[in-house]
């Protein structure tokens, strides 16, 4: 999976590198991790995320920037601008929980050649 990760992000940094000069950003995953009553998990969103990236002054040497979270759709300011490339992971969400990998049923069909030759455990 991390193959197919490594590819995907790599062709949204060169469609960002296209889009620089408008202030918009397409975030490839999306991270979160959250503490549970079983521990801490971490959730994985792959998909096309957009966001707005905004200078906000500076604190000492360092300039500071806001991240505006714009929707999962192309914003209407880019439709002069090529559609991002298009990949056939984007979409898949799971989970980790410690060496499990956790995906609902509907998504892990979808996605099951992603996941050939792991050991699957349905609970």
């Amino acid at each position: 999976m991390e193959k197919f990760l490594e590819e995907y992000r790599h062709s949204i940094y060169r469609y960002n590198s296209l889009i620089r000069d408008t202030g918009f950003y397409l975030k490839p995953l999306h991270v979160v991790s959250r503490n549970t009553s079983e521990g801490r998990r971490t959730y994985y969103y792959i998909g096309r995320y957009w966001w707005r990236v905004v200078y906000a002054g500076k604190s000492g040497k360092t300039s500071r920037v806001k991240w505006i979270y714009v929707g999962r759709e192309k914003p209407p300011e880019l439709a002069g601008y090529p559609d991002p490339p298009s990949h056939p992971i984007a979409g898949l969400r799971f989970s980790i929980d410690g060496r499990d990998v956790i995906i609902d049923k509907r998504v892990y069909e979808k996605y099951r050649w992603v996941f050939e030759g792991y050991k699957v455990v349905e609970e």
